[in-house]
């Protein structure tokens, strides 16, 4: 069905509230306290590894539980490349692309797999990680962990550099996996979920496709990374043990895995509630496990399905009568 463009005053009203927006963004240093601060750059980077689950989940419908891993590499590849004097902007390129590698070493077997078994492969990669964080001591400290260099941009503060840094990642993010999204790839992807088995039929390779879809989206949890390396200013395995992932699942299906603007939305939800659970330690799990279960099954596409499913609940205007034609009869049988 064919969508009806919105009048004239609600585009400008959008545009005028995109604006808004984006200005309070902008000064949103100036506006709130450190602390507000800090929350606002882990939404932004919490929804910025949630894109790369809207690319691997959402879109090629692949089950994959690896993306706290592929954020471990990310933060830890670059805390290291600057330790050995590489600037920051190469140093996170660089780990991004360490991180696609891993995320291709894991979609080539992962390919062959569906389902429950690809949850269970790249959920043993995402733990495996964890050991070799630990293990992996001249580059990661191991347990005891490593401190990170902050990246300070000229003219601004630690914290205001982190903002900027987060908020700047997270749109050039943003505007990529759109772009995606509306050419070939983005096509390519959901022939892949939708009809794997015709997808060769079409021209689309599913195996190649996959491979494309685990390297982009550890690409993307590797830039994520470097700035949550940036946001924690201490990295120690632990931070990157299960918690980070379940969360990382109530970001994507809460806030709706198949839409770009439902890791935001999952992102604030997820952040707002680590820092009012904080105190309940091992039970923050319990909680997230019940958040998620209630969304799956009362919410299945997400809170950015909301207007759209709002939009459809909306009674459809009534038809106008066609005009009377000559010498057909009326309801009463009468001839006009």
């Amino acid at each position: 069905m064919r969508r009806l463009p919105l009048p004239a005053p609600w585009r400008i009203a959008g545009a005028a509230g995109a604006l808004a927006a984006a200005l309070v963004l902008l000064a949103l240093p100036g506006l709130v306290n450190p602390y507000l601060l800090f929350q606002a750059c882990l939404v932004m980077v919490t929804a910025t590894a949630g894109l790369g689950l809207v690319l691997i989940m959402g879109w090629s419908g692949q089950i994959a539980l690896s993306q706290a891993g592929f954020l471990g590499v990310g933060a830890y590849a670059t805390t290291f490349l600057v330790g050995q004097g590489w600037a920051w902007p190469v140093a996170t390129l660089t780990a991004g692309l360490v991180a696609a590698l891993f995320g291709v070493l894991i979609g080539l077997p992962a390919t062959r797999l569906r389902g429950f078994y690809l949850a269970i492969a790249t959920l043993a990669f995402a733990e495996l990680m964890i050991r070799v964080f630990v293990e992996a001591t001249p580059i990661t400290g191991g347990i005891a962990g490593t401190a990170v260099q902050p990246m300070v941009l000229p003219g601004l503060d630690v914290d205001g550099s982190r903002w900027y840094l987060c908020l700047g990642v997270a749109a050039l993010t943003t505007a990529v996996v759109m772009r995606i999204g509306r050419v070939g790839l983005g096509r390519r992807l959901r022939v892949v979920r939708d009809a794997e088995i015709a997808a060769p039929s079409l021209g689309v390779s599913p195996t190649r496709t996959k491979l494309l879809a685990f390297a982009l989206s550890a690409f993307i949890g590797g830039i994520a990374g470097a700035l949550y390396a940036q946001c924690l200013s201490y990295l120690t395995p632990e931070i990157f043990d299960m918690g980070l992932l379940i969360e990382f699942l109530v970001v994507a299906f809460l806030g709706g895995v198949g839409y770009v603007a439902g890791p935001f939305l999952g992102a604030v939800v997820v952040v707002v509630l680590r820092d009012l659970l904080q105190d309940l330690g091992s039970w923050q799990r319990l909680v997230y496990g019940l958040i998620l279960a209630l969304a799956i099954a009362f919410l299945p596409r997400g809170l950015a399905s909301l207007p759209a499913r709002l939009r459809a609940r909306r009674p459809a205007p009534p038809a106008s009568e066609p005009p009377p034609v000559s010498g057909q009869a009326d309801l009463t049988g009468a001839a006009r």
